[in-house]
């Protein structure tokens, strides 16, 4: 155990040094907090009412299903609320027991619409324009979503690549030739380049999630998918980095890399579900509607094992296909 964190540490310091593995390595996270500047925000993409108290219970729930409700005491503290700078109308009685909308005068039409429109429902009232409202579910942006899922597959495949480029480091300092005379193990070393395979996503995962400002989602399902996924990218990375004789090398079979996983995330997302069978082979497609789906709330444990099952049985049909590969390149 001591010579395999022996070697993950000296993994890690070696990425804190080369400019090329901390910039992988902190790709996803500087990604994530930009991202962060284009996702919208709920009172962007929601009505806003500032409602009196003193309303009764059925005025707060008929304004409560088409946007975000706030109970304020009184008209004054309403008539501050809808000065400030965000877009809120004001709904409060007057001394009659008439529903009064309190309006800054900037806002947009829509809001001073849709307030007249559940008041006028409320009393009873018609009016020359017929308004319907459904709900279709949506609670946060497609950027939201698919930029977050694709940042975590990012971070997963980046950090096979920070193994693969570990291991081109060892072979250009005639590491790996030293290890056929050292007391280490092969699986020793084999284990201590995978724990920042592992690892490493495992963060990430969780700062992405962090600066995207997602976090109402099932965190377990989430790193037991991202667990899973990685398992592949470890293979990759072993793969890469016994195949590539330089950097410049291992940058190439990087690119050719990405390739395949942004083919398989953008078939993931884009085509129609019939059309999706011929992305069966690749495991970054369940990962990505795998982490989709528990992004947006709608996975089940049930479907999280089918597609964790999926990535597994895919993963060790890849690692005997290249088994050989790896282990000659390793010795």
């Amino acid at each position: 155990m001591k010579r395999i964190l022996s070697i993950f540490k000296r993994d890690v310091k070696s990425g804190a040094r080369d400019f090329l593995l901390l910039y992988i390595i902190l790709a996803p996270v500087i990604i994530a907090i930009g991202l962060r500047f284009f996702i919208p925000s709920v009172n962007a993409i929601s009505f806003q009412f500032a409602l009196d108290e003193k309303l009764n219970s059925e005025v707060f729930e008929a304004f409560d299903r088409y946007g975000k409700v706030e109970a304020l005491k009184g008209r004054s503290a309403i008539e501050d609320r809808v000065n400030k700078i965000d877009d809120i109308v004001g709904i409060t009685e007057n001394a009659a027991g008439k529903y009064t909308v309190v309006l800054e005068g900037n806002e947009k039409e829509s809001s001073r619409y849709i307030a007249q429109q559940i008041l006028n429902k409320l009393e009873g009232k018609t009016t020359g324009i017929a308004a319907s409202f459904s709900d279709i579910g949506a609670r946060m942006s497609s950027v939201a979503v698919y930029g977050t899922s694709a940042l975590i597959v990012l971070a997963i495949i980046l950090s096979g690549m920070v193994i693969g480029l570990n291991i081109v480091e060892e072979k250009e300092s005639q590491t790996m030739s030293a290890l056929s005379v050292s007391p280490m193990r092969r699986m020793e070393f084999i284990l201590g380049k995978s724990l920042i395979g592992l690892l490493l996503p495992v963060a990430e995962t969780i700062i992405v999630l962090w600066a995207a400002g997602i976090t109402d989602i099932n965190l377990v399902m989430i790193l037991a998918m991202t667990v899973a996924s990685s398992l592949v990218a470890i293979i990759m990375g072993f793969l890469m980095g016994v195949l590539s004789s330089n950097q410049i090398a291992a940058i190439a079979n990087m690119k050719f890399l990405l390739l395949i996983v942004s083919a398989s995330f953008i078939g993931a997302v884009v085509l129609p579900e019939n059309l999706q069978v011929f992305l069966y082979w690749s495991p970054m497609y369940w990962s990505t509607i795998g982490l989709t789906e528990i992004v947006v709330n709608s996975a089940g444990w049930g479907n999280i094992l089918q597609y964790t099952l999926w990535i597994i049985a895919l993963t060790i049909i890849i690692f005997f296909i290249f088994r050989r590969k790896i282990v000659k390149g390793l010795t």
